[in-house]
Parts: C-alpha cells; sequence; structure tokens
C-alpha cells in the first residue's frame, strides 16, 4: 500500500495507537471468558442455595453480580470511546492518542475509570478476604497478619478516589502539584497483591507439607496443588500488574493496551476464585481438619508442628498445636472421630 497513506504521526504515536486498539479487541476476548466464568459460578451457587447455606452463598452471589455488572459498562464505555477517537473524531489534531490523552475526563470515560476503581477496591477486598480465611486457626491471631493489608487496601481505594478527582477536578490542589496519582495508585494495589500472593501461597506450602507429612502427597491436593496455590492467590492478576507497572514507567505505548485489559483480568482471577469455592475446592475455616480425616483411623486434630511416637500399635503425632492419634486395624472399616 502507498506510503502516503499513513497518517502524519511519528512512530511513537502511531504504536501506541495500535496498542490501544489492539488491546480494546483483546479486552473483548477477556471479557467473554469472565461472561462465561461469571455464568458458570452463577449457576453453582444458585444451586446449591439452601435455607441453611444462604448467608455463605448469597453474599458471592451479589459479589459477582456486581462485579460482572461493572465489567459490562467498562468494555462498553471502552467501545464507545475507540469509536469516538477512531471514528467520529479522527481528525482531532494530533490523532486518536492526542484525543486520549486531553479528553480523559469527558463522561463516558470517566464512568469507565469509575468502574475500574470500583473493580480494582472489589479484587482487592476479595484477595484479603480469602486471606483471612485461609490463616484462619493460625497460632498467631488473625487480626495481626491481616492488620498490615487491611491498611493497605485502605489507602489503595483512598489513592484511587484522589487519582479519580485529579482526571476531573479544576481545583489548584490538584493543579498545582506535580504529583501524577497514577503511578502511586496502580503501585499500591501492585503491592498489596503481591504480598498477599507471597503469604498465601506460603501458607498453602506449609499445609501441603503438614498434610503430606501425616497423610501421604495424595491427599489434599486439590486445595495445595499448584494451580490451586495460583487461583487462591490471584497469581495470574499479580503477574499481570506487574508486567503493566514495568510498561507504565518505562512509557512503553503498549501500556495503553495492559490499562484496557486489567479490569477484565481483574474480574477472571476473581471469579476463578469464586468458582472454586462454589466447587467446595476452595481452602474454608474447616478444610484442614476435613482432609486430615478423609484417611481412615485419625481420632483426633488440631492444628501446629507434627512430632510422631509408636505406642501399643497406634500412632500418635502431637506438637504444641496439633495432636494426630491413629489407629491402624486389619480390617479396612476403620473409625474416626475428630475434636478441632
Amino acid at each position: 500500500m502507498s506510503s502516503s497513506w499513513t497518517p502524519d504521526e511519528s512512530s511513537d504515536v502511531l504504536l501506541a495507537e495500535k496498542g490501544w486498539l489492539q488491546g480494546a479487541v483483546v479486552s473483548s476476548i477477556a471479557y467473554g471468558i469472565g461472561v462465561t466464568l461469571f455464568f458458570m459460578c452463577f449457576y453453582l451457587l444458585t444451586r446449591q442455595i439452601t435455607r441453611k447455606n444462604y448467608k455463605k452463598n448469597l453474599p458471592l452471589l451479589i459479589y459477582i453480580s456486581i462485579d460482572f455488572i461493572l465489567g459490562t459498562i467498562f468494555m462498553a464505555t471502552l467501545a464507545d470511546f475507540t469509536q469516538l477517537a477512531f471514528i467520529q473524531y479522527r481528525n482531532y489534531p494530533g490523532g486518536p492518542s492526542e484525543f486520549e490523552n486531553n479528553m480523559f475526563g469527558i463522561p463516558v470515560d470517566m464512568l469507565g475509570n469509575v468502574c475500574g476503581v470500583l473493580m480494582m477496591a472489589l479484587s482487592d477486598g476479595l484477595v484479603v478476604w480469602r486471606c483471612m480465611v485461609i490463616y484462619k486457626g493460625c497460632m498467631v491471631p488473625v487480626w495481626i497478619i491481616m492488620l498490615f493489608p487491611c491498611l493497605m487496601l485502605t489507602a489503595s481505594i483512598a489513592l484511587g478516589i484522589l487519582w479519580l478527582l485529579q482526571l476531573t477536578s479544576n481545583s489548584p490542589f490538584f493543579t498545582s502539584t506535580n504529583i501524577n496519582y497514577t503511578v502511586p495508585y496502580l503501585g499500591l494495589s501492585l503491592a498489596l497483591n503481591i504480598i498477599i500472593t507471597i503469604v498465601i501461597v506460603l501458607r498453602l506450602l506449609t499445609y501441603r507439607h503438614r498434610i503430606s507429612k501425616v497423610l501421604g502427597s495424595g491427599y489434599g491436593t486439590q486445595y495445595t496443588s499448584i494451580a490451586a496455590m495460583i487461583v487462591e492467590s490471584a497469581a495470574l492478576y499479580s503477574a499481570f500488574s506487574l508486567a503493566l507497572l514495568i510498561l507504565f514507567l518505562t512509557n512503553n505505548p503498549f501500556s495503553a493496551a495492559f490499562i484496557e485489559l486489567l479490569p477484565q483480568i481483574q474480574i477472571i482471577a476473581t471469579l476463578l476464585i469464586v468458582f472454586r469455592v462454589a466447587q467446595g475446592k476452595g481452602w474454608s475455616e474447616d478444610t484442614m481438619s476435613r482432609v486430615m480425616t478423609s484417611k481412615p483411623s485419625i481420632q483426633a486434630i488440631r492444628m501446629g508442628d507434627f512430632g510422631y511416637s509408636l505406642q501399643d500399635g497406634s500412632k500418635t503425632f502431637t506438637s504444641s498445636g496439633i495432636r494426630v492419634h491413629a489407629n491402624y486395624k486389619s480390617n479396612d472399616q476403620d473409625s474416626a472421630d475428630t475434636n478441632v
């Protein structure tokens, strides 16, 4: 094709516009994955609701519904803003890239930004909640473990609000400062997710070691496998956020594509967690007890480090926090009684 048809723009600007347009396309694909996961989670949760467990499943139903609605609105605003830049106002001075830089405060784009901030807060809140559930029963009080992540979550929400105000406000508080709240906001959310990912993986690895030591490597794999750790810790979102932050700090033109895709990655990561919970594979407060009692002959369980002794044909594992007493009989119909 003739090079004269190419817009009179620099190669960097053209690359940024390519990244933006391709990011919108890939976001649509990711949105389709999120829609599929949403209906799968919705079906499982509604099928399991009873009068006894509705207090457990109903909050998850409300959560995924709100997340799905916000994700849908975000995609609609992204499609509309892309259409404005590339079609309706394609002769804007500087092209679509300049339109994006100067028109981020118009209503349609602000609606998408608000949805993005709300989705990020919901995503961060879910991983903090999962961390709290997984650390229930720890020898250290849960509130001590969760204090720092909760403070980081609160600070992340506050920075998100400041970022939205900076995009729309003409107040001297924002116009007179050189602070760009985009980097602190994304950086704090990323730091929170990386910390949560690490502490959840460490906890699950500890559980895996303890379960394997007592019952063998074949027990509890659905809770402590590599795939389970990736999903439970939202590692997908953390890895993607890290890539986005690196691209943004290095002024890479494709950072715009990652920003567009980020909300859909958030939804996918959170829906994968909810899907595991709906399947009964997600870690819960009594998972350790259920896994340990899944092998016949286990009679008493508490949490902690394991010791071992042999006495009168029975095996006893003891420690400061866990006590397991097991009787191995000649037949296959051993009984189990658990005290937690």
